[in-house]
């Protein structure tokens, strides 16, 4: 990539609310302009990206290394890995004009400032902690030096905005 794009980790549990928070962040960030790259982990491999039967589906379970699926408007690609992190795809799947990367999981991943999603109704303790790169919280009631609350994700999307698309360690 030309330039550094700045790369966030939104984690948490198991329906914590993170794909809900993410999906309402995107959504501001993209009306402000910015280019926004997701990344979603799916460490059990349960998503469901094609249905079984159609041609797609059956050239990747038939032994494609790949398989690009591509319509009028998106380009879906599939391909057989057997190791990687998001590093790897960052480095050869993000888009060049990228304004941000945020990814949804990899908890382990060492590369990027993580901010955990924590809901009251979930009477848990934060998985993470600062040595694991636990920058903030997103939350409903959790007290953390730097938090934000679930339910204003604008100003979530204004914090990436200052910190990290127009922060000039990023231009």
């Amino acid at each position: 990539m030309d330039k550094k794009v700045p790369v966030i980790s939104i984690v948490g549990a198991h329906n914590s609310g993170k794909t809900t928070f993410i999906e309402k962040v995107i959504t501001i960030l993209s009306d402000r302009g910015y280019c926004v790259v997701a990344i979603k982990h799916d460490p059990k491999g349960k998503a469901i990206t094609d249905t079984p039967g159609k041609d797609s589906y059956r050239m990747f379970h038939a032994g494609a290394k790949q398989v690009i699926l591509a319509s009028p408007d998106r380009i879906t690609s599939y391909v057989k890995i057997s190791d990687y992190d998001p590093s790897d795809l960052i480095e050869k799947y993000v888009m060049k004009d990228a304004d941000i990367i945020i990814i949804e999981g990899f908890k382990k991943y060492k590369n990027t400032d993580k901010f955990e999603v924590i809901r009251k109704a979930e009477k848990r303790n934060l998985i993470l902690s600062k040595k694991d790169g636990l920058i903030g919280v997103v939350t409903d009631y959790y007290n953390y030096p730097l938090s934000f609350d679930i339910n204003r994700p604008e100003k979530f999307a204004d914090y990436l905005e200052k910190h990290y698309i127009k922060a000039e360690k990023y231009l």
